[in-house]
Formats: structure tokens, sequence, C-alpha cells
């Protein structure tokens, strides 16, 4: 059961890597790769669970624990007050450790970000802009969709000046498109598994695949605005300039993929995908969800027995003691 439940998630996770999902539908490839870095989340929670509670509880590490200690580590086990058995358990326990820090590591950069961005609501602000926006100070071009409980569009007097009326409006309609569709929550799960998952392959690939489909996703919204494509194009180059990272609470125009994106609206890459590639997609997206479902289902089931074949263990091990 522990292999078949390892091979499902190891097969979700890779799966996104090998598809190319750059013509797919914005909301189905953002979908697949955010449940993809769900499990990325998952499997370091479980791996962490394997090693602090069923790791410490097997024969093999009974074996190996006063191997080392007694045989490779004489000095230490001679000087020392603890067993080779304390030894071995603070092992498996410093990985748990690194999770919460690098969890609590992107809880705390989240954090800053949404102070800055309540910071530029409410200091920079110099007006009311076009569109109901907020308009700040500054000559580079930004066009953002900033905040999280009430998000605003942010317009900087460097965008009004360069952006044409047009590209104005459809930078303008990309912005309601990533409130409307409610991304800055979605971006912000995806940094929270960003957390956790942080420290296994590919992590911040799959975040930033995410960002990128959320992107198109918005381009996509401004486009039914029967916006021009190239007059929105045009506005992403412009706005192309060193822009600071997009956050959850910060999503900025130019926020990630400009190339390709520039490239779709411009519809340099061909016609989009198919229409049963869609409907695979999709397929393959409710599978996804499935998954991730049934493992979060079985996380608590799985500390539960973890814990109690520990204590059986711990208890053992006290009475040979």
């Amino acid at each position: 059961m522990t292999v078949l439940l390892a091979s499902t998630i190891a097969v979700a996770i890779v799966l996104p890597h090998l598809l190319n999902l750059d013509r797919a539908e914005p909301a189905t490839a953002a979908g697949i790769w955010l449940v993809a870095l769900a499990l990325r989340a998952l499997a370091a929670v479980y791996l962490v669970l394997t090693l602090v509670l069923f790791i410490p509880a097997s024969a093999s590490f009974d074996e190996l624990t006063h191997w080392c200690w007694h045989a490779a580590l004489p000095f230490v086990a001679a000087h020392l007050g603890v067993s080779g058995h304390q030894f071995g358990h603070l092992a498996t326990v410093i990985p748990a450790g690194a999770l919460a820090a690098s969890a609590a590591l992107v809880a705390w950069g989240l954090a800053r970000s949404i102070r800055r961005t309540r910071a530029l609501l409410h200091t920079a602000a110099i007006g009311p802009g076009p569109g109901d926006s907020v308009l700040v100070g500054g000559a580079q071009v930004l066009v953002a969709a900033a905040g999280l409980r009430r998000p605003r569009v942010v317009l900087s007097t460097g965008a009004l000046v360069t952006l044409d009326d047009e590209e104005l409006a459809a930078s303008i309609d990309h912005e309601r498109g990533h409130i409307s569709r409610g991304h800055r929550f979605l971006f912000l799960f995806a940094e929270l598994c960003r957390g956790l998952a942080r420290l296994l392959p590919g992590t911040n690939h799959a975040l930033r695949e995410v960002s990128f489909h959320l992107e198109r996703d918005a381009d996509v919204w401004a486009v039914r605005r029967r916006h021009d494509p190239a007059a929105l194009a045009s506005a992403i180059c412009k706005a192309a300039s060193p822009m600071p990272s997009c956050t959850p609470s910060l999503a900025a125009l130019a926020g990630g993929g400009v190339t390709g994106r520039v490239s779709q609206l411009l519809d340099l890459d061909g016609s989009p995908s198919a229409y049963a590639r869609r409907l695979r997609l999709r397929a393959l997206l409710a599978a996804l969800v499935t998954i991730a479902v049934l493992v979060t289902a079985m996380l608590p089931a799985t500390a539960a027995a973890g814990s109690k074949l520990a204590h059986a263990a711990t208890t053992g091990h006290n009475c040979q003691s």
C-alpha cells in the first residue's frame, strides 16, 4: 500500500514536467501545475512523517544506530551521555525542523509582501486613476492588481505616460481578470505549498509555471473583453522593465513568461490546442485533484498509525533497557 501511494504521488508530480502545456487552456494548465505543487507539499509531509515516526520503529533502525554508535563511533559512545538510539532519533527529526523552517520563511516573506502592498496603496497613492484604479508615482510602467482582501488595480504615472489608450484599457482589464478570477488566492496557496516542498527538486519551476499560466488566464480574460491582443502584447512589452517579483498581493502586468505570452497574443506559435486534447487535459486535472484529495484524507490516519507504532517501539526499547 505504501509503495502504491508513493508511486502514485511520484507519477502525479512528474507528469506535468513531461507535458507541453504552453498552448493548453490557461485555467486547466494552471490547475494541473497547482495540484502537482500541492502533491509536492504532501509528499514532503509524508516523507517527514516516515522519517520521524516509521523509520525509528523499524528493526533496521535499531541495528544501524547500535552499529554506528558502538562500532563506527566508539569514542563518542564512550564520552557522550546519550545512546545511539537517541542520536538516531535526533537525526530523523532534522528534516522536520527544516520543513518547519522553510514554511515559516515563506510565511514571513508573504507577510512582508502584504505589508509592502498595503503601504503602496495607502502611502504612495496620489489619487484616483482611470477605470477605478489607484494612481501611484513613479516613472516605471507599473500596472498591477494589489491587495488580498480588497484588491485594487494600481497604475503608475509612468504607465499613463507610456501606454496609449488601447494599451492602457487592455492592461487594466488584464488586472481586473486577476481580481475577478481570484488568482491571488491560488498564488497564495501555491506559495504556501512551495514553503513545504522547497527541498524537492523542481518545486520552484512548478511555481513559475503556475504564475505563467495564471498570467495567460488574465490575458485571455482581457482579450475576451474585445481588446486588441496586439495592444495587450505591446503593453506587456513596455511593462517588462526590471520589476519587483510578483507576490499573491501584487500581480504586475509583466509578472511572468513575457516572451511566451506575447508570442501567443500575436499568434506566433500556431492555433490553440485541439478540442480532444483540451478534454484529455481536463480529465487529467480531475484525476490529479482526486489523487490530492485522497492523499490528504489519508494523512491523519497515517500520522495516527505512525504515532502508535513509534510509541510501541519506544515502550519496547525502554523495557529492554
